[in-house]
């Protein structure tokens, strides 16, 4: 016999017809019969609660033999037998896990050993003086690592800081001006990026790309229809 059983609360409503003193002489007939120990003398109620409890101890005793026989067995050969074609399932799971290790080292050179988390946590990266001008200036301050490739992306393309500042500053204008939804407001990283949506910001003496004025463009740099464009018509003119 093991050194531990198991007791079911399916038992419960023998046990209950029992008084507390027949159940206290039922615990250690179960007790003793679990150790080999000789058992207690029992009335015919207790005897035939412990009849129900028996039967169940010796329904797992066996089942417990027969792991323990289970196991003994594989031990002799050598633990749980292999199936077939194991070995090269094993083999082609290394390959695959060689190839995810060269993928996450391809990774790590790809982000310039740069680790950014959602609060834009960067570590072992230092950011010149006049980036961290334009991201504070940034309405929205997101995958800070990535915008910085941008921003010296545009600088090797010709563009100054000072462009790049203005336009930030522009753009951060008229999201505050149109209460712009965060999310509707571009990533810093997509504003300076190679398609450079922020030479919109560049134009004209404008806070805003000509294409977002209100009035339409007239097809001169930085010019827009007014009632000096439109030689004082607008002065004039009463309505329909």
């Amino acid at each position: 016999m093991r050194d531990s059983f198991l007791m079911y609360t399916a038992n419960m409503d023998q046990i209950s017809l029992l008084t507390m003193e027949q159940r206290g002489v039922l615990f250690t007939a179960i007790m003793c019969y679990a150790a080999g120990r000789p058992l207690p003398d029992m009335d015919g109620m207790t005897q035939m609660a412990f009849c129900f409890i028996k039967a169940q101890l010796d329904r797992d005793n066996e089942k417990y033999q027969k792991t323990v026989e289970a196991r003994r067995e594989a031990g002799k050969l050598g633990g749980r037998p292999k199936g077939n074609g194991s070995t090269e399932k094993q083999e082609e799971a290394k390959k695959a896990n060689g190839f995810s290790k060269k993928q996450e080292e391809a990774k790590k050179h790809d982000n310039d050993n740069v680790y950014v988390n959602d609060n834009d946590t960067v570590k072992d990266k230092n950011y010149c003086v006049r980036f961290e001008q334009i991201w504070k200036a940034y309405p929205r301050k997101k995958e800070k690592a990535a915008a910085y490739k941008a921003y010296k992306a545009r600088l090797s393309n010709g563009f100054s800081e000072d462009e790049l500042e203005t336009a930030v500053k522009r753009y951060a204008e008229e999201c505050k001006r149109l209460r712009r939804d965060k999310q509707y407001i571009k990533h810093a990283a997509t504003f300076l990026g190679p398609n450079t949506p922020f030479e919109d910001y560049l134009k004209g003496e404008t806070d805003g790309p000509v294409a977002g004025n209100d009035s339409p463009d007239t097809g001169r740099a930085g010019k827009t229809y007014n009632d000096d464009s439109l030689g004082g018509v607008g002065a004039e003119f009463e309505g329909f």
